[in-house]
């Protein structure tokens, strides 16, 4: 339905009028507070951000700030980016303008992971006037034996109502926290980060459900998550077509580029993708303009405005491909080339901090500059490294501003196919860069080319890279070889088995283990606890469930008897609806649906 429809029904829900039945949320994601804390320059940014966030929600007059993961940079943040953020939290979330939201779900039951059996601003010890909800994503997931995440230390502080954890993974029932303001009902959804190829799976086996209320037409059906939007393989994102029909809006954390204005997909969802507030890698989702959202809602309307984020570095990503024309004619050596391409690409960079300062950030930020230089012919290539120092003190980042890439003659002869020179680079990219480390190691033993494994299973092996990846900790790859060492030694000896025998008796463990996902769980989680703070440690791990690519979900009307609980007033539970696929869309009945402003 278009915006044009529900134009009057927006107008209400920014009306003075209605103000006592309008529900003010401001909404951000992936803020990786922390980042680059260990660099002067830009150790400050993320807080200087997060601050802008909570100033706006102070100003807005939000009711609640709803936060998509990601809050910290790392698993396992620093002793400065924790007590920084309770800080912030405590300046801007403590006071006394009353609270305007009834809290009428099972709050032991929304925060079970938690400490708290309350939320936060019905605590009496607490006097919260700007209440945090916030799910977790893979920055900061649960680590360590205890399972604990910074989202429940902050929890225990009072300042953040942590939710939307899930520990089971067999099937999940996502039950909502039932807020209301005035006439207006909000059934909250969260879904922190789980392993995208199980969350997959789990999509695919009909295991994930939406509980919803009783009188479900009366209610707005929000949810936050934390995944894999983008196509970074068959079995790891979630496709937009995949949520069930009975949710109204999702606000979609993980990916970083904003796409903050609502996209209407194939099953009637509304998607709005605020992107990060700080930039974490150097990439062009990353140099698009941030934004928060300020989201109201009315009854089952809905008006997201953007609000667009002035503390935040600046950021111009651009790409330079130099062809045969670029070069000298009559050069009298190979530095004529060189010093002709370090002109050009100088020029390029100079217009390049011309739009940065264009920009009117505040705090007179040095820019972030990426520069990705494609050539032709080798003469062309120069040191970039050596040409970012001219440079420092005009840029955040002289070392790495200019990238420079080979560009192979197939490459060319696309490009001049009135091909633009981002899509060429990122051919380039693509083509030469597996998208997972997974599918690299899976491609080098599958190839032929080498060796197979003799006595460690190939899945066994695939599991410990990918973890030390996400952990940042090259210690496991060292434990998991020693245990399986000892395993092989062990059962050998068990075994009484002879030379002769010995490799047919290795290699029938390795095939009988090869899928024995629980081995491999079990193995990692006996591995010490990193010693180095990771960037993402999840314990989650592969299961035996059969992989399928068919994301295709059947309608379930009503949830089975054994998993009803107590009511709870006017939060009690409803149907179980189940996420839904492709082509399974069912129907709505006479419910209004909420519509979006683009």
């Amino acid at each position: 339905m278009s915006s044009q429809e529900s134009q009057d029904e927006n107008e209400d829900v920014q009306g003075e009028r209605d103000d006592q039945d309008v529900l003010t949320i401001l909404v951000a994601t992936d803020i990786h507070l922390g980042y680059g804390e260990k660099d002067l320059l830009i150790a400050e940014d993320s807080f200087d951000t997060f601050e802008e966030i909570l100033r706006h929600a102070k100003e807005e007059n939000a009711d609640f700030l709803l936060l998509g993961g990601d809050l910290f940079h790392d698993t396992r943040p620093s002793s400065y980016a924790l007590n920084k953020c309770i800080e912030l939290l405590k300046r801007y979330c403590l006071g006394d303008r009353p609270i305007q939201i009834e809290f009428l779900s099972d709050p032991a039951f929304n925060f079970s992971s938690t400490v708290n059996d309350t939320v936060n601003y019905e605590d009496p010890n607490l006097n919260v006037e700007l209440p945090v909800f916030s799910i977790h994503g893979n920055h900061d997931d649960p680590t360590g034996v205890q399972q604990i995440s910074a989202l429940n230390i902050l929890s225990s502080t009072g300042l953040v109502n942590y939710f939307g954890r899930y520990n089971s993974y067999e099937s999940i029932d996502i039950e909502p926290i039932l807020l209301k303001k005035g006439r207006t009902k909000l059934a909250l959804y969260g879904l922190s980060h789980i392993k995208d190829e199980k969350l997959a799976r789990l999509f695919t086996a009909h295991r994930v459900s939406f509980m919803t209320p009783s009188d479900t037409d009366s209610w707005f059906h929000l949810l936050v998550l934390h995944q894999n939007r983008a196509n970074r393989g068959a079995k790891c994102f979630i496709p937009d077509e995949a949520l069930p029909s009975v949710l109204d809006l999702v606000i979609w954390g993980h990916e970083h580029d904003c796409r903050i204005n609502p996209e209407q997909t194939g099953n009637d969802v509304f998607i709005t993708q605020p992107g990060s507030s700080v930039a974490t890698s150097l990439c062009v989702g990353e140099s698009l303009e941030k934004h928060i959202g300020l989201l109201k809602i009315h009854k089952n309307q809905f008006n997201l405005r953007a609000i667009p984020l002035k503390t935040v570095r600046p950021f111009i990503f651009s790409e330079l491909v130099f062809t045969e024309e670029d070069k000298v004619e009559n050069p009298r050596e190979l530095s004529d080339h060189q010093e002709l391409a370090r002109k050009v690409v100088g020029k390029k960079v100079e217009e390049m901090l011309e739009k940065a300062l264009s920009l009117g950030r505040e705090g007179n930020k040095l820019p972030l500059i990426r520069l990705n230089v494609s050539y032709i012919d080798e003469t062309q290539a120069f040191n970039p490294i050596r040409f970012g120092e001219a440079y420092v003190g005009r840029v955040a980042n002289p070392g790495d501003m200019v990238k420079v890439k080979h560009l192979s003659a197939r490459q060319a002869f696309r490009r001049n196919k009135n091909k633009s020179n981002d899509e060429d680079f990122e051919e380039v990219a693509e083509e030469e860069i597996p998208a997972r480390v997974e599918d690299l190691v899976l491609e080098y033993f599958e190839s032929g080319q080498t060796r197979p494994l003799e006595f460690m299973p190939l899945k066994a092996l695939n599991e410990t890279v990918s973890k030390c990846i996400e952990s940042d900790n090259m210690d496991y790859i060292e434990s998991v070889i020693n245990h399986f060492i000892a395993d092989r030694q062990a059962k050998l000896e068990a075994g009484n088995v002879s030379i002769d025998k010995m490799d047919e008796f290795l290699e029938s463990l390795r095939v009988n283990e090869e899928n024995d996902a629980q081995m491999i769980r079990d193995v990692l989680n006996r591995t010490k606890s990193p010693r180095k703070r990771t960037k993402n440690n999840s314990n989650d791990s592969e299961d035996s469930d059969e992989e399928s690519t068919d994301m295709s979900i059947r309608t379930v009307d009503s949830p089975p008897p054994d998993q009803e609980r107590p009511k709870t007033g006017p939060g009690s539970r409803g149907g179980r609806v189940p996420a839904r696929g492709r082509g399974s869309r069912g129907g709505r009945g006479s419910r209004a649906r909420g519509k979006a402003n683009a």
